[in-house]
């Protein structure tokens, strides 16, 4: 019961921070605060290594044949993000990869993917 006691204590105490000052805000400084901290700082391009780019083209050739969906994922202004589809078309003059969810076609350059798997 006493470990229970602590741990609620130390909850009360830790949520006080927010508690406190909320009162004393204005809607619009607490609106602005939770866009503040709700906005991720850019990332940086990852580097990858030659080996897993290799394992990459490989699980790319492999998706194109078994004509299996693929998770890929990019970088783009600042964030990774990923687009879930099958690749379509892959265009080398270009350097892009098209990628087709559903009814939406998406393409994607090869110097920004970071990541490529396939979904059974």
């Amino acid at each position: 019961m006493f470990v229970y006691d602590v741990v609620e204590v130390i909850c009360l105490v830790h949520d006080r921070g927010k508690i406190k000052w909320a009162s004393l805000m204005l809607p619009e400084h607490v609106e602005m605060l939770q866009d503040f901290f709700s906005e991720e700082a850019p990332k940086e391009k990852p580097v990858l290594n030659e080996d897993y780019i290799n394992e990459m083209e490989l699980t790319l050739q492999q998706a194109i044949h078994d004509k299996k969906k693929v998770e890929l994922s990019y970088y783009q202004n600042g964030s990774i993000k990923s687009v879930i589809g099958h690749i379509i078309k892959i265009q080398p003059t270009e350097r892009k990869i098209t990628v087709q969810e559903a009814t939406m076609k998406q393409k994607v350059p090869f110097e920004n993917i970071v990541a490529i798997r396939t979904i059974e």
